[in-house]
């Protein structure tokens, strides 16, 4: 019966190693930031926003740029 047990928790612990590197892999997508935000994220850390005073306002100044 000992060795049974032994060929059951090998295999759990086998599984187990797969699904924590999936989460990893997961994860790591999820942290991963889209190329295209890098330079956006970059201007709001130092500041460089800019603020509207209504949607209209932001639709004008998006169409312009």
């Amino acid at each position: 019966m000992n060795g049974n047990v032994n060929v059951t928790l090998d295999m759990v612990y086998r599984k187990l190693e797969a699904i924590e590197e999936e989460v990893k892999e997961i994860s790591e997508d999820v942290h991963r930031v889209k190329p295209e935000y890098v330079a956006k994220l970059e201007k709001i850390e130092k500041g460089k926003t800019r603020q509207f005073k209504n949607v209209e306002e932001m639709d004008k100044y998006l169409e312009t740029s």
